[in-house]
């Protein structure tokens, strides 16, 4: 959910968002696997490319809260990389958004996989760590998501 229009206080940011996306930096989302596990990364689940949240900058602001829908399309090959479990979501931008949910549809052996957020993702200077969300049907037993919830997650 995108902040609106009439957010006086923020009506800067909607412009300078607008011109970070137009520049290539906006909103990126990295697969992170919850099935294999990369070896020459401490045996955490490997980690996809990071692709951008796309039509950003097509659609503009609305003058009332509301929700809005954006696509990604991520290289990521099962055979190579495993099963989704987690979520990488950097926020490029000056201002927050909320973020609800990202489903990812036809993945093979799973069919839908959804990660449920209900969370303010901050621009990515404001913290010293990656956001990570989880999917809701992933175990914590999975082999490549255990190191990163018990190491990485516990500040």
């Amino acid at each position: 959910m995108r902040k609106n229009v009439l957010d006086l206080n923020d009506f800067g940011a909607t412009i300078i968002d607008g011109l970070s996306e137009f520049l290539g930096k906006g909103v990126t989302c990295q697969l992170i696997s919850s099935t294999l596990v990369d070896p020459n990364n401490g045996n955490r689940g490997r980690v996809g490319a990071e692709a951008n949240l796309e039509r950003w900058p097509a659609s503009l602001p609305s003058l009332t809260t509301g929700e809005s829908n954006f696509g990604v399309t991520f290289d990521w090959e099962v055979e190579k990389l495993g099963v989704p479990g987690a979520i990488i979501v950097k926020n490029y931008h000056s201002s927050e958004f909320f973020l609800k949910t990202i489903t990812l549809d036809d993945v093979p052996g799973r069919g839908t996989v959804t990660f449920v957020a209900n969370s303010w993702v901050y621009p990515v200077g404001k913290y010293r760590y990656n956001r990570v969300f989880f999917a809701n049907d992933v175990s914590s037993s999975s082999p490549a998501l255990f190191p990163v919830s018990v190491m990485d997650l516990d500040h």
